[in-house]
């Protein structure tokens, strides 16, 4: 198995040119087990606005004494080394890094891409939705290292659902990721390779075919409950549509990947 590192950012703003981080936490893990944990608190060397306080609690007078950026840098990158890094739209929490230029060639795991593929009919995609629609122990809470928590058992409980797709359509997923950048395609490759290890369930389907149970029946029986058109509309998340529309997120790779084909 290989470590990988769950990492969460609270910042002054959405935008990595003119806002700074607040704020860094991040968990290293293999699987279930947890191996090590870095969090701390970031002077922006500016006021913080008060909604950003408001959201995370974060005050002024909290960061006075805490290190600049520049000051916990190398520990980080220690840290994380080439590991893969995991997060809730983790495009954004890293393009505060780019002026850096770190963690540029680190595979890049992503919840929110993880979640639309594997959760098509969830109502929301924030953290704190998947959270509670997962089962998810941990809260999250718009403290880094509470958030980088809730994202690893997001993730955790998301591997498991892959892992129980067939594997052709693993296979699918996988070939039609492979020339595009998706922070989704590193998971699926993961779980595709655990399924082709797969013994056990092979043996199972073939015992229930062998008892009478037809293919289409077997389909039937894999089916879940229809997809049900909500009755009232549901109010706007703002704090979901702020990650959809933020630089770096779904709608601007979109409108990148529309662009770029539209341009060839």
């Amino acid at each position: 198995m290989t470590s990988i590192v769950a990492l969460d950012l609270e910042t002054t703003g959405l935008d990595p040119q003119t806002d700074a981080i607040l704020e860094i936490g991040a968990r290293r893990f293999d699987g279930n087990r947890v191996e090590d944990e870095f969090s701390t608190l970031i002077n922006p060397g500016r006021h913080i606005p008060e909604f950003i306080s408001g959201l995370t609690g974060i005050s002024d007078e909290m960061v006075r004494q805490a290190p600049s950026i520049r000051d916990v840098l190398e520990g980080l990158v220690a840290f994380i080394g080439d590991s893969p890094i995991l997060g809730h739209n983790i495009q954004f929490d890293l393009s505060f890094f780019k002026k850096y230029k770190l963690f540029e060639l680190n595979e890049r795991l992503d919840t929110y891409e993880l979640a639309a593929v594997l959760l098509p009919s969830a109502n929301r995609y924030n953290l704190g939705s998947l959270v509670q629609a997962l089962g998810v122990a941990l809260p999250a809470t718009h403290r880094a290292l509470d958030d980088a928590r809730a994202t690893h058992g997001v993730y955790q409980r998301l591997l498991a659902q892959a892992k129980e797709l067939p594997p052709d359509l693993l296979a699918e997923i996988v070939r039609h990721s492979e020339p595009i950048e998706w922070a989704g395609s590193w998971a699926f490759q993961q779980a595709l390779q655990a399924r082709s290890h797969e013994g056990i369930k092979a043996k199972r389907v073939r015992s229930e075919t062998a008892a009478g149970l037809s293919e289409p029946d077997a389909a039937e029986k894999r089916k879940g409950p229809p997809i049900q058109v909500p009755k009232e509309p549901l109010p706007i998340d703002a704090e979901e549509a702020a990650s959809v529309l933020e630089h770096g997120g779904p709608f601007s790779r979109y409108l990148k990947v529309t662009n770029t084909a539209r341009n060839r």
